[in-house]
């Protein structure tokens, strides 16, 4: 029995209470309990993976307090890694993460007690990239998950299981915007830093950091409008995420909006004022293409400094023109060109990343189909509305389990995949 979940996203909470409610890993426990101890089963094998983001080392707003130099893409590497082993402490510290990681360890050691063998693997994703560059981070790791790998060695970036037909990786190596290696995927490829880092740090925890810093207003709407600004990387699909910040700005008075510009704005300069920004733009703007992924991040970047020269409604259609550039499923394309479908023992793709659960057929390869499944994510989603500029929220839980055939004699069950929907008043 092989199951997969991925993006849990545990932060320290300081660039908003995001981390999970512990409940969940009790339904979730459950359920695969529940088909360990069901006498028509015979799992002799548990394999949990955790494929990647689940430890988030980006989203905190203690980087600020560390010269640029010592965050994730300076040049001072001692320093950020000790600073990184901090933020660890801080993100397990967390009262809601403390509960979760005993839960998991918990839950994991019953388990052990009903099936021989029990392996608990990790790969590190984008957002916890931070994790495989020391021996520090990784053992703390695994002390926090109950990891069965030995810290000694780097966690691995893919895994094949082939008695499952499974090969597995978090899938970011196919985001350009969050993978910044070469295409021989080395651990020098995944050591290097994408823009996508200081995006999530310097724009995306940064705006609603320097809100609360300036705004004055009563504590509960403070709370509520920097909450909002707070659940920008929440927000699905990511071409939205423009329209989301001027859903937010349209919907406050003219006084407030103001002062929201002069925030927007001032983030958006310093972002491109970083040395590291500089750099990547220098290497990755190119002349003769009239829109690469640079020009992509630069209009984003673009509209939302307009604030106070374009209306809302001229704002509203650039987003809307600007959003297709991001819309493409890049993992989706990248699935079936996966070197290892070419293993006739391999028939799944499973990756992580998008927070997108999808179960998509390829093709049919060596008499047998060919599948790419998403472990979809944990997190909250603020989805776009179809109609209108709205958006609505839910929670997500999303988990994949693979079977030996003999471990469900007489069903020949391959797979399944559970994704559950919460929605809140």
């Amino acid at each position: 029995m092989l199951v997969f979940i991925s993006d849990l996203h545990f932060t320290d909470g300081t660039a908003g209470e995001h981390n999970l409610n512990p409940r969940a890993f009790d339904y979730f426990f459950d359920d695969l309990e529940g088909i360990i101890t069901d006498p028509r089963n015979q799992v002799q094998e548990f394999i949990l993976v955790f494929l990647g983001d689940i430890f988030d080392l980006l989203r905190t707003t203690h980087w600020f307090g560390y010269p640029e130099d010592e965050r994730p893409w300076g040049k001072n590497h001692t320093a950020m890694e000790v600073h990184a082993a901090t933020l660890f402490d801080l993100l397990a510290a967390n009262p809601k993460n403390r509960e979760s990681f005993s839960k998991i360890r918990a839950r994991l050691e019953a388990i052990r007690t009903r099936v021989p063998q029990v392996q608990v693997l990790y790969l590190p994703g984008n957002h916890d990239r931070l994790v495989n560059l020391s021996r520090r981070l990784r053992d703390k790791a695994c002390q926090a998950l109950g990891l069965t790998q030995d810290p000694q060695a780097r966690f691995p970036h893919r895994l094949e299981f082939p008695a499952y037909g499974v090969f597995a990786r978090h899938g970011h190596e196919y985001d350009y915007y969050n993978y910044e290696g070469g295409p021989a995927q080395t651990e020098a490829d995944y050591d290097q830093v994408p823009i996508g880092d200081p995006i999530t740090t310097e724009l995306v925890s940064r705006l609603p950091f320097e809100l609360e810093r300036r705004l004055q207003l009563p504590a509960p709407d403070k709370q509520r409008l920097v909450a909002n600004f707070q659940d920008i990387d929440n927000v699905r699909p990511l071409s939205a995420v423009v329209e989301w910040l001027l859903y937010q700005v349209e919907q406050q008075p003219a006084w407030l909006r103001e002062l929201i510009e002069d925030v927007v704005d001032d983030c958006i300069r310093d972002f491109y004022r970083l040395e590291f920004v500089t750099r990547w733009f220098h290497r990755h703007d190119k002349w003769l293409d009239p829109f690469d992924k640079a020009d992509q991040i630069q209009m984003a970047l673009f509209i939302l400094e307009k604030f106070k020269v374009f209306s809302l409604d001229k704002l509203w259609s650039l987003a809307s023109r600007a959003k297709g550039a991001f819309m493409k499923d890049d993992l989706l394309a990248a699935a079936p060109e996966e070197e290892a479908l070419r293993d006739p023992r391999l028939r799944f793709v499973v990756y992580g990343h998008t927070h997108d659960p999808l179960v998509v057929p390829l093709r049919r390869r060596f008499q047998q189909e060919q599948i790419y499944l998403n472990t979809g994510t944990w997190r909250a989603r603020h989805t776009k509305s179809l109609m209108d500029a709205s958006f609505v929220s839910w929670k997500n839980l999303t988990y994949v389990i693979f079977f030996r055939s003999e471990e469900r004699p007489g069903r020949q069950a391959l797979f399944e995949t559970w994704t559950g929907t919460l929605k809140e008043a």
